[in-house]
């Protein structure tokens, strides 16, 4: 078929629009998100009602680890805004990592027993099983959002370091 050199501004219209949305579904495909195909900006009815009701800090605080953009040490010393990655909370000369926050920091030990009882109790498990869910995995839950909001709102965890 032989294109014509003009065209009505509709036809333009329908193929400025069809370019722009071969060229974000590429993107959408070249994207490297493996842990969260969640996104805040989606179609009607996907946003999570728990942390999107909650405070506006605390849904940062929420919404952070999933966009990996969360300030925790390892982070912070990765872009050059911190010397060393060891744990600012609890003072011990380990990488502060989510794993090390969710489940090993001194610290928050209390609130942590509590994150993981109640969110053995929201997936009906039985005891144990909470130990072999990597953390990344515990926020693309829907049903442990309330279990990680409390933790989030009882701790300083993912807030940016004391300075």
């Amino acid at each position: 078929m032989i294109e014509r050199p003009y065209t009505s501004v509709s036809n333009r219209a329908r193929r400025i629009s069809k370019g722009r949305s071969a060229a974000k579904a590429e993107w959408e495909a070249d994207k490297c998100i493996k842990h969260f195909s969640y996104r805040l900006k989606g179609k009607a009815g996907t946003k999570r009602p728990i942390p999107m009701t909650s405070v506006k800090r605390l849904a940062a605080r929420f919404y952070r680890p999933m966009s990996r953009r969360a300030p925790t040490s390892f982070y912070l010393q990765r872009f050059g805004h911190q010397d060393d990655d060891k744990c600012w909370s609890c003072g011990r000369t380990v990488s502060q990592t989510w794993e090390h926050l969710f489940r090993h920091c001194s610290r928050w030990r209390v609130h942590q027993k509590g994150l993981w009882k109640a969110v053995s109790k929201a997936m009906v498990w039985r005891a144990g099983r909470c130990r072999h869910v990597q953390i990344c995995q515990l926020f693309s839950i829907e049903k442990c959002d309330q279990a990680i909001i409390d933790f989030l709102a009882a701790t300083e965890v993912r807030m940016f370091p004391p300075s």
